[in-house]
């Protein structure tokens, strides 16, 4: 490999020992850097291999949360499905319970004017029975009034056809 022209005029001045011992120092800075590069290489794969199992673990750990998380979503999805039927159940019971107190509401007012209806008739007949009662009072005293006068005439009769 050749060097650029700048850079071979830059040490053409320099004695060529003294290039052969820069080199080989920089050879020697080459070969330590390589070292510690291949020390922090193993290190580094220490690291990476220590990392990889954390990373195993995490991911074992992420699909446990995930599984669970999936129960729990299933789960959640049951309650809340039990919880509109539940709701669905209450609301019709209401209804029902809405329904049954209108209806008895009502019954109750349909009884109270049954009862009234009972009342007024059961006055009227009170009414009608006591003019029943006070005309047949009068019906029996005219009998036996018209019985007295029949017994009387009666007499009067034998008494006329024996005298």
């Amino acid at each position: 490999m050749a060097l650029p022209e700048g850079t071979r005029e830059s040490i053409r001045s320099v004695a060529p020992i003294d290039l052969l011992k820069s080199g080989l120092e920089l050879m020697c800075r080459s070969i330590v850097l390589v070292e510690q590069g291949i020390e922090g290489h193993g290190q580094h794969a220490e690291d990476v291999s220590r990392l990889e199992q954390e990373l195993a673990v995490a991911c074992e750990n992420l699909k446990r949360s995930l599984a669970a998380n999936d129960d729990l979503s299933a789960s959640a999805t049951r309650e809340a499905a039990k919880r509109e039927l539940a709701d669905k159940d209450a609301a019709e019971a209401r209804r029902l319970l809405a329904s049954a107190k209108e209806e008895a509401s009502r019954a109750a007012a349909e009884a109270v004017e049954v009862k009234k209806m009972a009342e007024e008739k059961l006055s009227s007949s009170a009414a009608e029975l006591a003019a029943l009662q006070a005309a047949k009072e009068q019906v029996e005293a005219e009998l036996d009034q018209n019985y007295d006068e029949s017994e009387e005439l009666l007499k009067q009769c034998f008494d006329r056809a024996v005298c």
